[in-house]
């Protein structure tokens, strides 16, 4: 193959490459079911990307008692279950209650679900023994706005995030907002 096909070939790749991240990204978008969370922001800053308002969700802690937990390791000491579980993909059923999304129950492979439920995918941070309650994070915690825009929110403590959540798991912020009273 002459120098530059390959290079062309590379070229290609790299922007077939680019275009598929967007791609799959507006795919949650557009196509995703829509999930209100309710948010607990922190705001910090990054030199590289600029202001971000950093969120928790009230789905990011779930306490073991409140839910259904079918992870396989129930049932074991807590310590081993983290160990099993800890950085890898587990899924969160989420139903709507009043106005806001909440979890229901947490799987370790793909759930089946009932009418007026979706999934997300999180990773296990840690199993906190003393609250005996699961930390999960869904690659939803940042949230970039205009510069300015990031201490107005900081000082809201009633925000809530428009999350788009596809058929596979996979969440993308749409809006955060400020909880009109």
């Amino acid at each position: 193959m002459k120098r530059g096909h390959k290079l062309f070939l590379i070229v290609i790749l790299q922007v077939v490459f680019l275009l598929g991240m967007v791609g799959f990204k507006y795919h949650t978008l557009h196509f995703g079911a829509p999930v209100l969370l309710k948010t607990l922001p922190v705001d910090p800053w990054d030199m590289f990307r600029g202001e971000y308002v950093r969120l928790g969700y009230e789905i990011s802690s779930i306490k073991r008692g409140g839910i259904e937990d079918n992870l396989n390791a129930s049932g074991q000491v807590n310590g081993i279950k983290q160990e099993i579980y800890q950085n890898k993909t587990l899924y969160v059923v989420l139903e709507k209650r009043g106005n806001y999304w909440s979890a229901v129950s947490i799987w370790d492979k793909k759930p089946r679900l009932k009418d007026g439920q979706v999934f997300i995918k999180a990773r296990l941070q840690y199993y906190d023994n003393r609250r005996d309650e699961y930390r999960l994070t869904y690659g939803i915690e940042s949230y970039y706005v205009p510069e300015g825009e990031g201490k107005k929110l900081e000082r809201q403590s009633n925000l809530e995030a428009l999350v788009r959540v596809d058929r596979f798991g996979n969440a993308v912020i749409e809006t955060v907002s400020i909880i009109k009273s």
